[in-house]
C-alpha cells in the first residue's frame, strides 16, 4: 500500500563509525527519508568528538586488529572480485602497515555492538555511516516494507560512471558471476551487499556470529563482510541509488 506498516515494526536508524563530514545535512536528509524512526548514534572511544557528544552517541572501544582482513583471513570469498582486489592490494606492499585496509571489518563491529545494546523493540534496522548522505527526494517505504515481509538484507549504493542518481532506484540482478561472465553483467550481488546504507531486520544481525568471525580471523571486509554476517543462502538483495558517501557525490543530492 506504499506505507511503512509501523504497527507491526518499529524502526531504529542506527549511525555509527567516526563522525565526520556534514552530519547535520546527512541527518537532516535522513529523517526526510525515514519518517518516524528513532535516531541511535555510537562511535569509537577513540574517535568520539563534539559532533557525536552533542547527539549523546554511545561509545565503545575500538577492536585492536589481530589480523588484516585482506591478507590474512582463513576464509577465502568466492567472489572473482574479491581475487581481484586481494591481488591487487598485495601488489602494493605490506598489508599489516596499512591502517585502510586493517580497518575494513570495524564498520560490521561498530554496527554490531551498537545493535546489541538496542532495546529490544526495535525489529528493523538502518545502518547507515556518519558521512554518508541519502537523497533527499527519495522513499524507501518499499524496501523497509520488502525487508521486513521477506525477512532479508537490502543495500544501497551508487556507482560511478553508470548509477550516480541519489534519487533514482535501480534493483541488482541476482546473477552468480565467475570471471568469465560478461563484463556488462553487474559484480554487486554476489558474495557481496552494498553497504553505503543498509536495511536489515534486526533478527538477521547475529552479533555473537559477527564477533566469533572476527576473533577466528574469518570476517572479511567491506562489502563481502557485510554479506557475510547479513545474508542466509545469498537471500539479500542490493541496489544502486538512494545513498553514497558523501565525498563520492558529485551532483545535487
Amino acid at each position: 500500500d506504499g506505507k511503512v506498516r509501523r504497527n507491526i515494526m518499529k524502526i531504529a536508524v542506527c549511525i555509527s563509525g567516526v563522525p565526520r563530514g556534514k552530519v547535520r545535512r546527512n541527518i537532516e536528509h535522513l529523517e526526510m527519508a525515514f519518517e518516524g524512526a528513532d535516531f541511535f548514534y555510537a562511535t569509537w572511544n577513540e574517535t568520539s568528538n563534539g559532533i557525536s557528544e552533542s547527539l549523546g552517541a554511545s561509545t565503545y572501544p575500538e577492536p585492536k586488529m589481530h589480523y588484516n582482513p585482506w591478507s590474512e583471513c582463513v576464509t577465502i570469498c568466492k567472489a572473482p572480485k574479491y581475487k581481484a582486489y586481494k591481488e591487487d592490494f598485495l601488489r602494493k606492499g605490506p598489508l599489516s602497515t596499512k591502517k585502510k585496509l586493517l580497518n575494513a571489518t570495524k564498520q560490521i563491529l561498530a554496527h554490531a555492538y551498537q545493535v546489541e545494546d538496542l532495546p529490544e523493540e526495535y525489529d528493523m534496522i538502518v545502518r547507515i555511516r556518519w558521512d554518508v548522505v541519502c537523497g533527499s527526494r527519495i522513499n524507501f517505504t518499499n524496501y523497509i516494507n520488502r525487508s521486513y515481509n521477506e525477512n532479508i538484507a537490502i543495500g544501497f549504493a551508487i556507482r560511478g560512471g553508470r548509477f550516480t542518481n541519489m534519487n533514482r532506484f535501480h534493483d541488482i540482478p541476482h546473477i552468480y558471476c565467475t570471471a568469465d561472465t560478461d563484463i556488462s553483467v553487474s559484480r554487486d550481488w554476489c558474495w557481496w551487499l552494498n553497504d553505503n546504507l543498509i536495511i536489515h531486520p534486526r533478527n538477521k544481525l547475529d552479533t555473537d556470529k559477527v564477533f566469533q568471525l572476527h576473533n577466528d580471523k574469518k570476517l572479511w571486509g567491506g562489502e563481502y563482510g557485510w554479506y557475510q554476517v547479513l545474508s542466509d543462502d545469498n537471500d539479500h538483495h542490493c541496489v544502486y541509488g538512494g545513498a553514497a558517501i558523501e565525498r563520492f557525490v558529485r551532483s545535487a543530492v
